[in-house]
């Protein structure tokens, strides 16, 4: 098995492992939440509020928590020099953002690409790449700690691979899912891949009906 196939089976399982707690707390303590709309993707019915963290936005400003509050906000995690899921799923998020224009409801959202690769990713860097799939497209890194405190809670996982360590030419293993967040900031869904753009559209269409 190789390191993405383990990470991507890591981060498959937290996120079954959520929904399994979400629905024994229910069943325990005789809770009734609303059904979940039927997406392709996880919906997460626990939403937790994510701990405070301090990244770098590719405009040099902080981004936080608080910038995660007020729109729907897709996440995606990943590296500039990533040979192939990373330029996919932007292609894949170019796409979906199209659609949600379509749709007449992209004003509210924003999507942040989010570098687990702060030695290489500058903040130039990160606009350079990230606007080359989309101009509205947003980039951020940050030490990895505060990496790790929007991450870990969120199932993503990634590691630094062992080639290149001497020339800096290295690679990371991570996971490709998708994070939703919705405009208070908790997070909403997740979607594994291969991700479907007409799909997730029409995913995004159901959690906004559900959450108005």
């Amino acid at each position: 098995m190789t390191h993405r196939a383990a990470l991507m089976g890591l981060a498959l399982a937290g996120v079954l492992a959520l929904g399994v707690g979400v629905w024994v707390g229910d069943w325990l303590f005789g809770h009734r939440p609303a059904p979940a709309p039927d997406i392709a993707g996880a919906y997460l019915t626990d939403r937790q509020p994510l701990e405070e963290f301090r990244l770098i936005h590719h405009s040099g400003q902080p981004f936080t928590r608080a910038d995660l509050r007020g729109k729907w906000t897709f996440l995606y995690f990943g590296y500039s020099y990533c040979p192939d899921v990373c330029p996919l799923a932007l292609v894949e998020l170019n796409r979906l953002q199209k659609l949600l224009v379509e749709r007449g409801v992209d004003a509210d959202t924003a999507y942040v690409f989010i570098s687990v690769d702060p030695q290489r990713d500058t903040p130039q860097r990160l606009q350079d790449y990230v606007r080359y799939f989309n101009p509205k497209f947003q980039g951020a890194t940050g030490p990895a700690d505060e990496l790790s405190k929007l991450a870990k809670p969120l199932y993503v996982f990634y590691q630094r691979g062992a080639d290149g360590k001497e020339t800096g030419n290295y690679t990371i293993d991570h996971t490709s899912t998708i994070t939703l967040i919705d405009p208070d900031g908790l997070p909403r869904a997740i979607f594994t891949p291969p991700q479907n753009p007409e799909r997730m559209a029409q995913d995004f269409l159901k959690i906004r009906a559900a959450a108005s």
